[in-house]
């Protein structure tokens, strides 16, 4: 469209006597338009119409960011925005992402992708939850491996050294196998400092888990966070994705049942935006190597004798284990993700979903199978609890009946 000033301009030099060819190259504009123009006797007021508002309005800042994080593939933004209540049609998605697609990939950086099996990332994201009426902070554990992208996600009490080397045992019995290297940020728990050179110095006892399971230990660089991007990607993704699908838990040990499906059906069953690839389907070859099944020793486990009854005590609460163990010492361990296990010269004796009230007894009923029958034990049974009553009611009698006692009364003496 001709502005005002060009409408001038041209009526300007049709008078000093130049044809339409002249003025159109003069104007760099086609000579139809200018004929046109020329035709006109004041120019064009230009009428601002109102533009609906469009659906997808509300989730392009969204789709922009999510391409920005390397997501290309309109299908998944398309599903990933019908997850926060969009009603549009997948077109609409794809037209807003077409002239965005060239700029994004002229921005991007090279990525630096991994070989099969060779490197996995690691880090934390906290998440606040509301937890018995008080806010209450959680923490999630997320693990990446570089080639396929599949995804580990576990949610803690804490980061602590003990519940870090618990996730990573547990990631590597979900993936079937431990890659070469783990990347990691200027975790405490893993990283303790630098030395005069600059070198990382590494948490003694996590170094020492590493080489048990065979993994060697990488430090993101400083400064440098997109050579730790998979994982953070990651952990965005399972802010975005994840958590809007959590409505209500019971307890830790509910929101990583949830946590579990929400891998197997979504994150790892999905079309990832940077390899273009369903990260289940490439993990299959990863060729992760095998796990070390030995324990590691160093691991924070609280001695406990089992009772008459077949119960451990640990944190105020009561956990059953099988009746054999009756009178012998066992290893509880905490795994700070909603589980409590326990162990009897390292073999697995008894798993239970941890108990955040005080005094309460958790059984495990088949650990006390054959013994009521043959009358060794009894099955304990939890305490009773005084239950609110009502105000009594107040007993209405005849006024016959306390003549009746009278009477009786007097024949007595």
């Amino acid at each position: 469209m001709i502005r005002n000033g060009e409408f001038y301009l041209i009526h300007d030099m049709r008078k000093r006597g130049m044809n339409v060819t002249q003025i159109a190259e003069e104007m760099g504009r086609d000579r139809k338009t200018i004929r046109k123009w020329l035709n006109e006797q004041e120019p064009r007021r230009y009428q601002r119409t109102v533009r609906k508002p469009c659906k997808l309005d509300a989730y392009k800042d969204y789709i922009r960011e999510r391409m920005e994080e390397g997501c290309l593939n309109a299908t998944v933004l398309f599903e990933e925005i019908q997850e926060r209540g969009y009603t549009g049609g997948s077109t609409m998605v794809r037209e807003f992402m077409k002239p965005l697609r060239p700029v994004v990939i002229q921005k991007a950086t090279v990525r630096f992708e991994t070989p099969p099996g060779y490197q996995a990332q690691v880090d934390w994201g906290k998440f606040v939850v509301e937890w018995a009426g008080a806010s209450k902070r959680l923490y999630a554990f997320v693990k990446v491996l570089g080639h396929s992208r599949m995804l580990y996600l576990e949610f803690t009490e804490d980061e602590k050294l003990d519940t870090l080397m618990g996730c990573h045992l547990r990631a590597m019995q979900y993936f079937g196998g431990r890659t070469e290297v783990i990347l990691y940020d200027n975790m405490k728990t893993v990283v303790t400092g630098v030395d005069s050179e600059g070198h990382p110095v590494w948490n003694e006892r996590f170094s020492r888990f590493a080489a048990h399971h065979g993994f060697l230990l990488k430090r993101c660089r400083p400064y440098r966070a997109r050579t730790k991007g998979k994982v953070e990607n990651g952990i965005s993704y399972v802010r975005k994705n994840f958590w809007p699908r959590v409505r209500t838990f019971t307890g830790l040990d509910d929101l990583n049942r949830q946590a579990r499906r929400w891998m197997d059906q979504v994150a790892n069953s999905r079309v990832h935006g940077t390899t273009q690839c369903v990260p289940s389907e490439r993990w299959l070859h990863e060729g992760l190597k095998a796990i070390n099944l030995t324990p590691f020793a160093e691991v924070e486990r609280h001695p406990r004798k089992v009772s008459s009854d077949s119960m451990v005590s640990y944190d105020s609460c009561r956990y059953s284990v099988p009746h054999r163990y009756v009178g012998q010492t066992v290893d509880v361990q905490d795994q700070k993700n909603g589980r409590i296990t326990i162990y009897s010269a390292d073999q697995l004796v008894a798993d239970h979903p941890k108990s955040f009230t005080k005094r309460e007894m958790v059984i495990d009923r088949s650990h006390f199978e054959g013994l009521t029958a043959s009358g060794q034990h009894k099955v304990p049974t939890p305490m009773p609890k005084l239950a609110p009553r009502s105000a009594p009611e107040v007993l209405e009698r005849d006024l016959t009946v306390y003549e009746q006692f009278l009477d009786e009364a007097v024949t007595l003496q």
